[in-house]
């Protein structure tokens, strides 16, 4: 045995040097120039369909070597979804079905498909551009191997057209091996567990994505914590050939240079290539050589004999029904265009073209709350002899944005100025966390558009691109330029040190991804990444790359080295969240802060052995782990930092000793959105030494339990809501001072309004209403309030309100109320601060007036849910409309009335019977007795997800929308799904 051992590793070495000879020897196709996307028949798209993937146990030496399982696949995606949309395998985020994909990492993955290239495509060049290979690759067309690449965030491209049989069919074959190919780490089921219970990941060996060595993948893709089962490999960008002519343009560049009402000056800056490309021009040499030193003969020019002229025109984009299927579409009116032929002196090679334009009576690109964001379609023309020859189109918005101080003291040698300006107005920036969209890297346009869409609703205005996620697509960037949102994109490096990194590789990832990002309005800070030392040995020379050629090629925009770092900070406190705007009251930018909750309970019954659902008020006990497999096996960050936090939040809200699966996920949701309402609304009110809010994390990348507003699924949760709420343009708060109280104690009722629109606002007046736990009034006192021009904070002491002595062990509900001139309500705030008798002990009780403590678990109550049950009221509910937005959404409009005396606590709109995800206007919110709401509601119908490309289907008759509170019966409204998909068929 011993024998064949040894034969083998002989043979596995030997056979591993000639494939690292192979590689060493083939041409390296990692560079810095990303080559501009063209139009009409310049541009051919290869992704969709008509790949063929197969797979080789080690890579193929000659294209001739038989593969196994070939099949039919689309692209973009990963190997994983391939498989599964195939029906090779089945769900990977179902059950613990990851474990069948395991296998995927270890075989060497072969794309092929055959495109007909054109006969023009003769006597051009021809650049085969993948926009995103995970990780390594190798390409061929027809059988000539033409190179080999690294990493997964552009590239890689070459020049072809020597390879190639125009008017003729031709091969394109890729391999691609996933980034721990050899170095597969140790399954994570298999670890053992630490005295505390989670898994001891130190004794993990293989590929370490916090330590990823030479491999620049970020660690939530590749096994890292809430990833562990995961590492995803394929072709998960689009591919494309670039058909260009010997005189072309490329990576053009706009900048806003000023900006007023009535003239924009901008700057264009294109490269002009006369019979010469890109990819024979380099950034720099890699070794130690003076750059610039020409002899005395100087360097020569050769003009060229063409007469070259570029055509530079600027039209508005329209902007689309908000409530439609997205996007600007270009109509331009008479003296709205922009267009202008400039000339071009050429010599052979690359020149730049630079160009001042004055755009008279610019439409702006605004950020979500303040204006449209406008768009113009960018269109230029390179013209040879006065023939169009070569053309690229890009969208832009003109903004300008700044930073100057915020207005706390400085308390660090590094300071960065975090108080925006846009378009010359100052805002508290209002802003969420973003990780990838799918795990396995499935990120089709529809699913960015249903996640931006409800963050654009929900008042996001600033999207903070995570370091441990991905240099995010162009769909991403298109949508967020639609909608206005502005966007923060951290470079790829999460949590770890990179003295490893290969500094040619990193740099081609880096630099290409500037030139692709650029022009995008949304686009308004770069981020060198999360959570790391960017001045640290291993980090100072990646750091180094990016800021040298952000300063060559993009410096229009704000850079910062990593968050936390310059003023900003992340915190993850277990405390009542009222310390917020003590504990840290001179941050002046909150990047990161949450609470785990856990999602809605279909989400676990869909995906989870629904034989685990027992023992949840256990979740930590140490033998709950091995007993649950399914249920852990869907938790990021099991562990004693997560799980007793989040569960102390839960039994608040009910009884946490041997809970449902509904009831722990409703509580844990409601604890979590109590958490992000009041921390939310203690950092705005610290305006303006606080200017920017971005909690963690919008939506999860997979069904797990963890911290997030928005379920893999889509379905916007209790703390979406809660955190909404604050987000309105001109909200109301009352400045607690804690939420937990003896009974006899005065609360004093100070109120805060945060108020972002540049008008002031007169004839405002506030109103505060205490009610014991069934709903009777205690207290009640109003005062007029003048609302400064914002961003502001107008602040009014309205009184206090003293418990009674023997209130104990209860909840109070304290109701917040802004109404304008006229009566009518403007905003509206809700708590639910405890009495609590352990508040009773004068060392607990001044232990937690003078410091933040860990929030305490209740296990005897009162617990809030079925304290408000007690008092019953009832609801009434019509629909409105249904309208059909595109395949696979509907719009709802249904108007809530309470009918009772009681006000309505919680009250929810919802769909039953069919797979959905829901986003609401408003949800568990107060309704206030008489009071009527009209609701709008998105829903996204999901279809059988297990099955690959199912139909979504639903039986007629079947489906409720359904309007519930706490303390009301539910009222169901059958929806006519037959009328709504021919409806959605007939479009």
């Amino acid at each position: 045995m011993k024998i064949y051992s040894t034969l083998f590793l002989g043979l596995w070495l030997l056979t591993s040097e000639v494939l690292a000879q192979s590689d060493m020897t083939a041409r390296k196709l990692w560079q810095p120039y990303r080559v501009t996307p063209r139009t009409g028949a310049q541009h051919i798209d290869l992704s969709g369909s008509g790949w063929e993937l197969s797979y080789a146990d080690k890579p193929v030496t000659d294209l001739k070597q038989s593969r196994q399982g070939a099949f039919q696949t689309t692209i973009p995606n990963s190997v994983h979804w391939s498989l599964f949309k195939a029906g090779k395998l089945p769900h990977p985020y179902y059950n613990r079905n990851s474990t069948q994909y395991r296998w995927v990492e270890e075989k060497a993955w072969y794309y092929k498909k055959t495109v007909d290239v054109p006969a023009a495509a003769r006597d051009n060049f021809v650049f085969l551009c993948f926009d995103g290979v995970d990780y390594f690759s190798k390409v061929w067309v027809n059988d000539s191997l033409v190179g080999v690449h690294e990493g997964m965030f552009g590239g890689p491209t070459v020049e072809v057209s020597r390879f190639l049989k125009p008017g003729s069919n031709n091969d394109i074959t890729v391999e691609v091996r996933a980034g721990n190919w050899g170095n597969r780490a140790t399954d994570y089921e298999n670890l053992p567990r630490t005295a505390s219970g989670e898994f001891d990941y130190s004794k993990r060996t293989g590929f370490n994505p916090r330590a990823s060595g030479k491999i620049i993948k970020p660690w939530v893709i590749s096994g890292g914590s809430g990833g562990e089962p995961f590492f995803s490999v394929g072709m998960w960008q689009g591919v494309r050939l670039e058909i260009v002519p010997p005189f072309h343009l490329e990576r053009p560049y706009m900048t806003t240079r000023s900006l007023t009402a009535s003239a924009a000056q901008l700057h264009l800056s294109a490269e002009v290539f006369a019979k010469a490309h890109s990819l024979q021009k380099q950034l720099h040499p890699w070794n130690n050589t003076q750059l610039n030193h020409p002899n005395e003969k100087g360097t020569v020019f050769k003009p060229v004999a063409e007469k070259l002229s570029v055509l530079v025109e600027l039209r508005p984009k329209v902007m689309a029904s908000a409530t439609g299927s997205g996007g600007q579409s270009t109509k331009t009116k008479p003296g709205e265009a922009f267009s202008r032929e400039y000339p071009v002196t050429a010599y052979e090679g690359r020149i730049w073209l630079e160009e001042d334009i004055t755009l008279p009576n610019p439409k702006r690109w605004n950020p979500n709350g303040m204006g449209d964001p406008n768009l113009y379609d960018v269109s230029l023309t390179l013209k040879q002899n006065g023939s169009p020859v070569d053309r690229m189109q890009f969208d832009y918005g003109i903004r300008t944005i700044e930073r100057v101080p915020t207005a706390g003291p400085r308390t660090a040698d590094r300071w960065e100025n975090w108080q925006f300006i846009v378009n010359g107005q100052k805002l508290f920036v209002k802003g969420m966390n973003f990780t990838p969209q799918d795990i396995l890297l499935d990120l089709p346009r529809e699913r960015y558009r249903w996640t931006l869409e409800a963050a654009k609703k929900m008042g996001v205005q600033l999207i903070r691109i995570w370091g441990g996620g991905l240099l995010e697509t162009d769909h991403f960037y298109d949508i967020c330029n639609e909608l206005g949102l502005m966007v923060w994109q951290d470079f790829p490096i999460g949590n770890q040190d990179t003295p490893d990194y290969p500094q040619d590789v990193w740099e081609a990832q880096v630099v290409q991804n500037i030139f692709r990002l650029r022009n995008h309005p949304s686009l308004v800070i770069w981020n060198g990444g999360n959570e790391f030392n960017p001045y640290s040995y291993g980090n100072a020379a990646s750091m180094g790359i990016i800021e040298r050629n952000l300063d060559i090629f993009d410096k229009s925009r704000l850079f910062v080295r990593t968050t936390p770092d310059d003023g900003s900070m992340h915190a993850y406190p277990d405390m009542d969240p009222t310390w917020y705007n003590r504990s840290y009251q001179f941050e002046p930018w909150v990047s990161e802060t949450g609470m785990h909750s856990i999602p809605e309970a279909g989400v676990f019954l869909e995906t989870v052995d629904n034989k685990e659902f027992t023992g949840l008020g256990k979740m930590w006990d140490k033998a709950f782990g091995p007993s649950h497999p399914d249920f852990i096996h869907h938790f990021t960050e099991y562990g004693p930092g997560r799980v007793p936090r989040m569960l102390s939040r839960a039994s608040h809200i009910a009884d946490m000793a041997d809970p449902t699966l509904e009831s722990i996920s409703e509580a844990s949701q409601i604890g979590a959105g109590e958490f992000y309402q009041v921390f939310s609304e203690k950092m705005q009110g610290n305006y303006p030494v606080t200017a920017g809010l971005m909690p963690w994390v919008f939506k999860r990348h997979w069904p797990v339990i963890a911290i997030q507003l928005m379920d893999w699924f889509g379905q916007a949760a209790a703390p979406y809501y809660f955190l909404k709420r604050t987000y309105e343009p001109t909200h109301v708060a009352i400045d607690l001072p804690r939420l937990i109280w003896a009974s006899g104690e005065t609360i004093g009722l100070t109120t805060k309004v945060t108020h972002a629109q540049p008008q002031a606002l007169a004839g405002h007046t506030v109103r505060i209403t205490v009610l014991d736990d069934g709903f009777n009034p205690l207290w009640k006192a109003s005062k007029p309030l003048a609302i400064a021009a914002g961003p502001s904070v107008s602040s009014a002491t309205i009184g206090a309100f003293t418990i009674p002595a023997g209130y104990k062990d209860r909840f109070l509900f304290v109701v917040a109320e802004l109404t304008d001139a006229s009566g009518k309500l403007v905003s509206r705030s809700l708590y639910y601060p405890r009495s609590l008798t352990m508040m009773d002990d004068k060392a607990t009780h001044d232990r937690y007036v003078a410091e933040p403590v860990a929030w305490p678990a209740i296990e005897k109550g009162p617990f809030l849910k079925t304290t408000v049950q007690k008092t019953t009221t009832t609801l009434e509910s019509k629909l409105l409309s249904v309208k059909p937005l595109d395949d696979s959404r509907s719009q709802l409009t249904v108007q809530v009335r309470n009918a009772g005396t009681t006000p309505a606590f919680m009250t929810r709109l919802d769909v039953a019977g069919a797979r959905r995800a829901l986003v609401a206007d408003d949800n568990y919110f107060w309704l206030a007795p008489g009071e009527v709401r009209t609701l709008a509601a998105t829903v996204l119908w999901r279809g059988d997800t297990q099955q690959p490309d199912a139909p979504r289907e639903m039986s007629a008759g079947t489906v409720l929308v359904t309007v519930s509170a706490w303390n009301a019966p539910v009222v169901s409204l059958p929806l006519d799904t037959k009328a709504l998909l021919v409806q959605k068929t007939s479009k």
